[in-house]
């Protein structure tokens, strides 16, 4: 008798039942019992057939084996290589070879040195 009233738990009468019989008994089942009936909150994700190709493959984009320590330092220093000076000059004062527009560091010593001869440190201006 209860299975009469409650389809969902009757035995299946036979193996051949169509989608459309099993959707419809469940809809029958919760319409008459919506006591017994437990809402389960779900996730569905439709996506159509091109989105589900792509995120397959964003699923299996995971490296093979671990990036050794020198090819990532090549990656991450490309493009910054030391680059070559090319604006070199004579010093005038003394002929050594000096940077354009800086001070030529020979004769920066040389003065530092005078410098220090004329104002020594332990004597004030």
């Amino acid at each position: 008798m209860a299975t009469a009233f409650l389809p969902r738990l009757s035995p299946p009468l036979s193996f051949s039942v169509s989608r459309w019989a099993t959707f419809y008994t469940t809809q029958y089942t919760l319409k008459f019992l919506p006591a017994l009936s437990i809402a389960v909150p779900g996730v569905t994700i439709n996506l159509p057939g091109l989105l589900g190709d792509i995120w397959e493959s964003v699923l299996r984009a995971v490296p093979k084996n671990k990036v050794s320590h020198s090819k990532k330092r090549s990656r991450q220093m490309a493009g910054k290589a030391l680059k070559d000076v090319n604006h070199l000059c004579k010093c005038p004062g003394c002929g050594e070879i000096k940077r354009t527009h800086r001070l030529c560091q020979n004769c920066l010593e040389d003065m530092k040195r005078i410098w220090r001869q004329d104002y020594p440190a332990n004597r004030g201006f």
